[in-house]
């Protein structure tokens, strides 16, 4: 989906939830916030994030997908088991009956370091938000890890990306 597209089932969702009496509110996180939010990418292929109410949501988001030929978790909160009870989100905008937040820049940056997948166009997001942040040591890119997971779950692997990508970011003559 792209950018247009996600607005556009978002704002049915809302004039749903409206129909039906019901507010909503969605947190966009991951690829979606990088598509919706951060322009970086040109689309995603569903909207991962964390919402209530759940079951209505979930019921509606069915019926959205089988009136518009879309796949049954094009709005998913598989995301839940990454997002950590320290969350920080700020107000994106709000359609119909539903309000959409989406996590900071800062957090998202953490969640995908802590995930720190070099496959796919997740590596390419990590370099967009150390440079939208100016984030250029490894110590600045922990800092903010630390504001939001505990800094005994990071993975080897992490250190490398961020290494990695700050090296190609800006010591590599890209800069």
């Amino acid at each position: 989906m792209n950018r247009s597209e996600l607005l556009k089932y978002l704002e049915i969702l809302g004039g749903e939830l409206e129909k039906c009496g019901l507010h909503g509110e969605v947190i966009i996180t991951g690829d979606a916030a990088m598509c919706l939010v951060h322009s970086a990418r040109d689309a995603t292929k569903d909207i991962d994030a964390l919402y209530e109410p759940k079951n209505e949501i979930n019921a509606l988001v069915k019926k959205i997908a089988a009136e518009y030929d879309l796949p049954q978790d094009w709005l998913n909160d598989s995301v839940k088991g990454f997002v950590d009870g320290n969350i920080e989100t700020a107000d994106y905008m709000k359609l119909g009956n539903l309000k959409i937040t989406a996590v900071t820049p800062e957090y998202l940056l953490a969640m995908k370091l802590m995930s720190s997948r070099v496959e796919g166009q997740d590596y390419n997001d990590i370099k967009f938000l150390l440079r939208k942040l100016n984030i250029r040591t490894y110590e600045k890119a922990e800092l903010i890890i630390g504001r939001f997971f505990t800094l005994d779950r990071i993975l080897p692997k992490t250190r490398y990306v961020i290494e990695q990508s700050l090296e190609e970011l800006y010591y590599s003559g890209n800069e």
